[in-house]
């Protein structure tokens, strides 16, 4: 009994630490997807110096949670997250509009990527 009774603990923490994970991706995808949209939306209007901010802002989101995503994202993911970052800054520093906006797609991509990954699904059970 007790057996059973370590072993469903043990699988109801494992759960619990999923759904946990899957909240606190989507919030951090959230936040730096918001920094992303406005970075896109001021080059658009050839606003770069608001685009640099606000794409540096969801940047600083990202480095900021490296205790959690070194953790629980796959390092190829983050490696090509922080490049398609500092993609965008490099076109947004060129005041490349079309070029800023594009590389803000492929950062947005790479976001809902990790995201998509991270939740379970049926599919991803079975």
């Amino acid at each position: 009994m007790k057996k059973e009774f370590f072993a469903t603990t043990i699988i109801l923490a494992l759960i619990a630490g999923s759904v946990v994970n899957i909240f606190h991706i989507k919030a951090l995808a959230k936040d730096i997807i918001v920094q992303v949209t406005t970075a896109q939306t001021c080059c658009r209007r050839g606003d770069y110096d608001s685009a640099e901010q606000a794409l540096r802002d969801g940047l600083d989101i990202w480095l900021s949670d490296e205790g959690y995503t070194h953790i629980f994202i796959r390092h190829s993911e983050i490696d090509g997250t922080s490049d398609a970052f500092y993609e965008a800054l490099s076109a947004i520093s060129e005041q490349d509009g079309e070029g800023a906006v594009n590389a803000c797609e492929k950062l947005q991509y790479h976001i809902d990527s990790i995201v998509s990954m991270e939740c379970v699904t049926i599919k991803s059970v079975f």
